[in-house]
């Protein structure tokens, strides 16, 4: 399964999910320039990992009130964020980031 798109990165955003089982779930999302998620939380242990462009990651940690100091993921890097941590992503450049999202036992 090809990853990256051939060509530019979509004009417009998109998430595609690659994998979905009980306890893992594998995510592509394509951003274009100046494409933002808004804050949200999700309910597993997650990683980011950029392989394209270049993105900006906010994110506060569940234990404490401030948040992080933002962190800038350039093709290649992986970052990692605990389960229900507040995050959000700008896209710097036309991105392409893979989501790998852990989900709790029920």
């Amino acid at each position: 399964m090809a990853l990256m798109p051939t060509g530019p990165v979509p004009a417009e955003f998109e998430s595609r999910a690659l994998f979905k089982s009980q306890d893992l779930e594998v995510i592509l999302l394509s951003m274009p320039e100046g494409r933002r998620m808004l804050d949200h939380r999700v309910d597993g242990e997650i990683t980011l990992q950029c392989l394209k462009g270049c993105v900006q990651v906010i994110s506060q940690a569940v234990d404490r009130a401030r948040p992080r100091p933002k962190a800038r993921l350039a093709e290649g890097e992986l970052l990692y964020l605990q389960r229900g941590e507040p995050h959000q992503l700008l896209a710097v450049v036309a991105s392409v980031v893979l989501l790998t999202i852990a989900l709790p036992e029920k």
